[in-house]
């Protein structure tokens, strides 16, 4: 526990991790702003996320046999954990290619194998696009490691098709580990805390196997 409250001050440092008022694309004003996808001008901080996302997965006993980063930020996290650890790596395009072979996924592709999805912040679409294009080539898709897990709903989406979510660590131990450090006030933390409660963006409608994302997504 101690690597994820260093890593959060130190993402709390760069700025990745900011309090205020930011309006969202809906138009509505959140407390919180998550820029993490500023970590990969940040070499060392790059290998260290990569490290916790891969042990984090050990540590809960994650079966599979490659990796694929959700596009883009998580790429190079994926890129790591692939050398570091000599697993193979995936990488999925967003669009293909109007020449060669117009695939969307690059690498070499063993059907029946099991594919372990790295992102950084959790986004259902994302991660539900990413393994419906893995599973479309015949690789089985059963668990997804995320750094932070914002707790607006997705956990939950993605266990109902199938996918475990493994957060390193969520929005709730980010506010205490910033509370007990005196970077935030207790105020901060229950302003932040009423508005992911009352804004639980990621919900499936009933009958439905398809994610809806509510017009207040954005990436907070």
């Amino acid at each position: 526990m101690e690597d994820v409250k260093k890593l959060i001050l130190e993402l709390h440092d760069l700025g990745a991790v900011k309090f205020g008022e930011f309006k969202m694309k809906s138009g509505l004003l959140s407390p919180i702003y998550f820029d993490l996808r500023l970590i990969v001008s940040y070499p060392d901080l790059v290998v260290e996320v990569s490290r916790l996302l891969y042990k984090h997965a050990k540590e809960a006993e994650v079966k599979f046999d490659c990796v694929c980063g959700v596009p883009y930020t998580a790429l190079p996290l994926a890129t790591v954990i692939s050398t570091t650890n000599k697993c193979p790596m995936l990488i999925r395009r967003k669009e293909a290619n109007d020449y060669g072979t117009k695939q969307m996924i690059d690498g070499v592709i063993n059907v029946g194998q099991v594919c372990l999805i790295i992102d950084v912040v959790t986004s259902g679409s994302s991660v539900l696009d990413t393994a419906w294009q893995l599973e479309k080539e015949g690789l089985n898709v059963k668990d997804a490691v995320v750094l932070l897990d914002r707790e607006q709903g997705v956990r939950d989406v993605l266990e109902s098709e199938g996918i475990t979510l493994h957060p390193v660590f969520t929005i709730s131990t980010l506010l205490d580990v910033l509370l007990d450090a005196g970077r935030i006030d207790p105020d901060t933390r229950t302003s932040v805390k009423t508005f992911i409660e009352g804004n639980q963006i990621y919900t499936k409608p009933p009958g439905s196997s398809s994610l809806r994302v509510g017009e207040e997504e954005t990436r907070i």
